[in-house]
Formats: C-alpha cells, sequence, structure tokens
C-alpha cells in the first residue's frame, strides 16, 4: 500500500511542524521497525490510550462498560504511580490520552495527572458524564491542559437521558455542563450518545441539542456487553433501526465536510459505519478513524492537498477496529487492556514497560492478523475499510478474529 505514491521532502517537513502529528508518526514508524509493513498497520505503541482514571461514579448507568459506582471497585493508582505510568506511556510514544472512568471529575489529583501528560506534550482529553462539570470544573481542566471534552448526552429530552444515567436530575446537569465546557471555548467538545430502543427516535433532535449547546463533535455509540452493560443489551436496536441512524449520522457528517462547517459526526463500536459512508458516496467521503477520514477536504486545511491524498490513499490500512494497532485500555489500577470494554489484562504499566507489552503479548499479536479474519468479516468486501468490531467477535465467538454479530448489513459482495 505504500507503492502507490510518492511523499516529497517539503510534505514531510510540514508534517514534522505539528508535535503531535510528528509523535503519531514516529510510532507509526516504530511500528513498522517492530511488525514490519503490515495491513493494517500497527503502531509501534498506542497512538491513543483511554483511562479508566477511577472506578468510582456519582451515577449508576445501566450501560456502564466497567459497573462504576460510587465506592471505588478495586485498586487504583495513588497521584505518584499514576505519575509513573504516565513517564512509560510518554517513553512508549503515545500521543493522545482519554482520562474516563468512572467519572474521571471524582478524583482530586486528575489536574496534576492531565498537566503532568500535557508538559510531556500528549494531547489530553476528558470524558465525563458532565453533571460535575461546574465552570470552576472546566476552567481547571483547561489550565491543567485539557484541549478536548466529552460528555455523555443520551436524549433530547430528560426522561429519555435520566433513564439510561439512572437518576433523576442528571439530564439538566449534564445540559449545564456541556454549556460551561462551550463557553470555556476548549478545542473541542463532544457529546456522545448511546443508542438504544428508548432514545433511537430522539437521535436527530439530541444532534440538534448538542449542536445548540456548543458541540463540535457527535458520537453515536452502541451498546457494548461489558460489565453492567450486559444486563442492558435487551434495549439494543434493530437492524433495521441502526441501518436508519446511520443514515442520519452520515447525512449530517456529509454536510458538515461538504459545507465546511457543522458538528462533525462519528461512530463507535459500529465500524460499519464506514462502509455504509463509502457505498452511499461510491468511495469519495467516509469516516475511517477519529484520527483519518477517506475524504480529502478533511485534510487540506491544516496539511494541504499532498497528505490529503496520502491519507485518503491510506485510509484502508489504518481503519476499522483499532485494537492492537492504535489504541488500547487502561484500568484504574495500571494494567493494560485489549480495548476499555474488554476485562483482559495484558501487562501492568508499574511493572513493565508499555512497549514491551504491546510488542509482545500473543492476544494482541494474534488480534493483529486481520488477514485471519473469520465468517461475514472474512468474505465481506469491506473487510479492509470495516473488518468488524474484535471485542464483540471476542464476546459472541469466543474468537478475537470472529464476525462481528453487531453488523446489521452482512457481508458485502463484489457483485454488491
Amino acid at each position: 500500500m505504500f507503492s502507490s505514491f510518492k511523499v516529497n521532502e517539503s510534505t514531510i517537513r510540514q508534517l514534522m511542524k505539528d508535535p503531535l502529528t510528528r509523535k503519531c508518526m514516529l510510532n507509526v514508524v516504530k511500528g513498522i521497525a517492530n511488525f514490519g509493513i503490515r495491513y493494517p498497520q500497527p503502531a509501534g505503541a498506542p497512538i491513543t490510550i483511554v483511562w479508566n482514571f477511577t472506578n468510582r461514579c456519582n451515577l449508576n448507568c445501566l450501560h456502564c462498560h466497567q459497573d462504576s459506582s460510587p465506592m471505588s471497585s478495586g485498586q487504583e493508582l495513588t497521584t505518584s504511580q499514576a505519575f509513573k505510568v504516565i513517564d512509560n506511556m510518554n517513553d512508549a510514544g503515545v500521543a493522545i490520552l482519554t482520562f474516563s472512568g468512572g467519572e474521571p471529575l471524582l478524583r482530586k489529583d486528575l489536574y496534576a495527572a492531565v498537566k503532568r501528560a500535557t508538559d510531556l506534550g500528549m494531547l489530553c482529553t476528558v470524558a465525563s458524564n458532565g453533571t460535575l462539570m461546574t465552570r470552576e470544573t472546566s476552567t481547571k481542566l483547561a489550565k491543567a491542559g485539557i484541549r478536548r471534552v466529552e460528555i455523555g448526552l443520551d436524549g433530547a429530552t430528560a426522561e429519555t437521558h435520566d433513564f439510561l444515567r439512572n437518576k433523576l436530575g442528571s439530564f439538566e446537569a449534564t445540559v449545564k455542563g456541556i454549556n460551561n465546557c462551550s463557553d470555556l471555548g476548549f478545542d473541542e467538545v463532544a457529546t456522545t450518545m448511546t443508542l438504544h430502543s428508548k432514545n433511537v427516535n430522539e437521535l436527530e433532535e439530541t444532534m440538534e441539542l448538542a449542536e445548540k449547546l456548543g458541540a463540535t463533535r457527535f458520537y453515536l455509540n452502541r451498546l457494548i456487553p461489558a460489565g453492567r452493560g450486559i444486563e442492558a443489551c435487551y434495549l439494543d436496536v434493530t437492524p433495521e433501526e441502526k441501518i436508519k441512524s446511520l443514515e442520519i449520522l452520515y447525512r449530517k457528517f456529509h454536510k458538515s465536510v461538504n459545507e465546511g462547517c457543522g458538528m462533525q459526526c462519528y461512530a463507535r463500536g459500529m465500524t460499519y459505519y464506514a462502509r455504509l459512508g463509502y457505498e452511499r458516496s461510491k468511495g469519495q467521503l467516509f469516516t475511517v478513524s477519529e484520527a483519518l477520514s477517506g475524504y480529502e477536504k478533511m485534510f487540506q486545511g491544516k496539511f494541504g492537498f499532498e497528505v490529503s491524498k496520502i491519507v485518503r490513499k491510506m485510509a484502508a490500512g489504518f481503519s476499522g477496529c483499532s485494537v492492537g494497532l492504535t489504541y488500547a485500555g487502561l484500568t484504574a489500577s495500571g494494567d493494560l487492556l485489549p480495548c476499555v470494554p474488554a476485562p483482559i489484562k495484558l501487562g501492568n504499566l508499574l511493572k513493565q514497560s508499555l512497549e514491551e507489552i504491546w510488542v509482545n503479548s500473543e492476544l494482541l499479536n494474534y488480534v493483529r492478523n486481520r488477514k485471519a479474519l473469520k465468517g461475514s468479516c472474512k468474505t465481506c468486501t469491506h473487510s479492509a475499510l470495516c473488518g468488524g468490531c474484535r471485542y464483540t467477535a471476542y464476546v459472541a465467538h469466543s474468537d478475537w478474529l470472529g464476525p462481528d454479530s453487531s453488523c446489521p448489513f452482512g457481508p458485502a459482495t463484489k457483485s454488491d
């Protein structure tokens, strides 16, 4: 895939001027050194890590993939241990660090940890339920170095949102939290909505509300069979409802790209969103991941036309499920996970180097072999672009390379 275009020297210099991009590129180069040229290409270490910074939470959401509660369930790192783990991640080349949970705002040392990671050159994000996001809190986050904020908004009404969040009044508090972040002017304010049978008819209204509140990005999640979420799977939508929802999401994404403004819309846990966009636009406009898009305009403004062409040509090589390729999860006690919902400890960052765990993990090396996908994911002509959610395959078939049972489309064929 790397032989179909040439990269001139000025393009390389342009890329290397941006610190975050430089860190990501060096990580990819290290991945080639460690794994050889692969398709898709694993990085030398996770480019992005989502850290469940605490197991505690002030809510008791029905869909929680952690089973978080007000009382801590399990060991959590001390501040000094958290610093050690952050240094370990930095040494490996982690570029983007998301502080999640539980509810990360419940840890008073969150600001110190964010500052530590920011000072080392990481782009830091916080993922919150928003109910504790006061003006004072959002200001402290910004001063510590948070550039992106992500808040769950699970409906356009209090009744719908509070149902999933399992607490009356959470909608009002969350809306205030989003407003506080929008007023402060973070680089990005994202809202996330977990799709289920009781809010599926409010998707468009929820998107409109998010944009009205100042959100710049919108993520549509699906119910994940992990933690407390296992008991909430009865709320899942039908395949037809899922396709309709992704169509709504894609229309908004298409408009935002073509007009160069408006909220950008992505899906999580649904790699087939890229397939939908690819098919609807005949390969011209589709999402790949949070970092890449198959549409050149997404990159022309920042990097120019040459780099946008590179991204488009390489899109499928970095697309689909990012487990074992560019992303990993981390527990509150410092254990590396294949992804945030997967309760499989690969090694602890207090005891081992992140790069050592990442490169040598038998499980991750198995998952990286996407040419060995099985079932419908193997036969689908969009396997390079989509490839299915690997954790869902594991839950359904006890095999990380099995078919993604959440796919509403079924395998595409050449005749399609």
